[in-house]
């Protein structure tokens, strides 16, 4: 049957239905008439209103939370195959990459965007309010190949073919001028950067003077200037900046590494955030918290410092500064001490090595439970931090490799009126970063690995939480840095006592 009949034949059956707005509405659209409504319904219908009906009335039946997804995915690849196929017939003499530019053209994201607004598609989207600011700019062109989708369905591919041909491609889209324009500088810049997934920017200036204005452009890709250029008109002065640009990425590596490089950062955030957020989710309502000792509750690298020093310098050894020890700590006392011994004494192997070892190690461990608690005090609002937590219902734990003996000493004094249980380093438990002294503390108190968090201030503590599979929140006032945390994993830090409370009450 050719085309009329079937249009007089939908014209016919259009008197008999009940609701003929919605078939009229898609007849001006398409230019044919729908047979089956509920695919149309369904390509209209973005999955923000099943979010959003869910978090109004709760479990939704499987029909009331489809959406246009599967409809999209089906019309991507029709609408591709159709634009194929209308460009290989009207440029029989172009090669495969000239072809492949152009469809890139009609059939990118922007394109969609702009045909579906100017159908009027974007009219009869059904959506959540707040989905264009929420999250999805382009909700008017995944709409559009949903539609493709349906009318692919609904009445074939020949009409389908027609719809985009006729419809779309002849009404709304100048294919001559997007052949132009791919010839020009800025077109080749922007789409250069849409394959890299790079932000570019344009920055104009227009300087007025008695014969008339010139204006300026700089381009901005990932916010580093890579051009300029001038012009009587605006247009001029951007193509003039692009063709600059162009030549500075072709002859300047080290602009295209600045770039990647920047790129790269950007990407690294936005990981970052994302982890920082599910570690933020992961933490809402626990009300158990696992404390590092060293370096987050008590600053006790001073003792530690003197400590040490004490033993090198007993056994005759050259001593330490400082900041060599604040990087040794953090993987229990026999691994300071070994890394503060001369390396010709700890990594060659012998009887006489290990005595050395062991006479060192265990001048420190005498001098240090004498002289721990010398110099070693609580952070400034530490103890502030752990009445609020107790006070408000939150029970505590201690878990550290410093020697069981000295966990227990500085327990007695700072810590019973608040904290529960402190497991220190002793042979029956393996130490941090294994998760049996916090596995440890939390049989002790009778708590479950669902309801607790992991404090520390090392990439030790942050493997710890790991192996633990705990939510782990970084302090920045104990012995390594923000960026050194990072590097190693962290997601949350916090620079003053008071944040955690905030976390956790949030």
């Amino acid at each position: 049957m050719d085309n009329l009949g079937s249009l007089l034949i939908d014209k016919v059956r259009l008197l008999f239905r009940k609701e003929k707005k919605p078939y009229c509405i898609l007849k001006n659209i398409m230019g044919f008439y729908p047979h089956n409504m509920e695919l149309y319904h369904l390509a209209l219908k973005h999955k923000s209103i099943a979010f959003h009906d869910r978090q109004e009335h709760g479990k939704l039946d499987y029909k009331s939370s489809l959406n246009n997804e599967r409809l999209e995915f089906l019309g991507d690849a029709v609408l591709g195959a159709i634009v194929a196929d209308i460009l290989y017939k009207k440029y029989g003499t172009q090669q495969e990459g000239f072809l492949t530019m152009l469809r890139s053209k009609i059939v990118c994201r922007n394109s969609l965007n702009k045909i579906a607004v100017e159908l009027g598609i974007n009219k009869f989207l059904l959506h959540a309010g707040d989905v264009y600011q929420a999250h999805n700019s382009y909700i008017n062109g995944n709409a559009f190949e949903a539609l493709c989708g349906a009318i692919y369905l609904d009445r074939g591919y020949k009409l389908c073919y027609q719809f985009i041909e006729k419809e779309v491609i002849e009404k709304h889209l100048d294919i001559e001028e997007l052949v132009e324009n791919s010839q020009n500088n800025k077109s080749k810049l922007i789409e250069w950067c849409q394959k890299n997934q790079y932000k570019v920017q344009f920055a104009y200036n227009e300087l007025r003077g008695r014969t008339g204005s010139v204006f300026s452009c700089k381009v901005y890709i990932e916010g580093i200037e890579c051009g300029h250029g001038k012009g009587y008109k605006k247009k001029d002065s951007d193509q003039n900046a692009c063709k600059s640009a162009l030549q500075s990425l072709r002859n300047t590596p080290e602009l295209k590494l600045r770039i990647a490089k920047v790129v790269e950062e950007r990407i690294l955030k936005a990981k970052q955030q994302s982890n920082h957020d599910k570690a933020m989710a992961k933490i809402a309502g626990r009300k158990t918290i696992v404390f590092d000792l060293d370096g987050t509750l008590m600053d006790t690298l001073q003792d530690l410092y003197l400590s040490t020093n004490y033993a090198l310098r007993t056994c005759n050894y050259p001593e330490r500064t400082l900041e060599e020890i604040r990087s040794f700590v953090g993987n229990g006392v026999k691994l300071l001490i070994e890394r503060a011994m001369p390396k010709e004494i700890t990594t060659v192997e012998s009887e006489e090595n290990k005595a050395a070892f062991d006479r060192c190690f265990n001048t420190f461990r005498e001098y240090y439970i004498k002289h721990c608690q010398d110099n070693t005090k609580l952070y400034d609002g530490i103890d502030t931090l752990l009445h609020n937590l107790k006070n408000a219902g939150y029970r505590m734990a201690i878990v550290s490799n410093k020697l069981q003996a000295g966990v227990t000493e500085l327990y007695e004094q700072w810590f019973k009126d608040t904290i529960e249980v402190a497991v220190g380093e002793s042979q029956e438990v393996r130490k941090k970063p294994a998760p049996d002294m916090v596995e440890l503390a939390l049989q002790k108190m009778g708590v479950s690995k669902d309801d607790a968090v992991y404090v520390g201030d090392s990439d030790v503590d942050i493997m710890t939480a790991k192996n633990s599979n705990l939510p782990c929140i970084s302090v920045l006032w104990g012995f390594r840095s923000k960026d050194f945390l990072i590097e190693n994993g962290a997601t949350i830090t916090v620079k003053k006592p008071d944040e955690i409370m905030n976390i956790l009450s949030n």
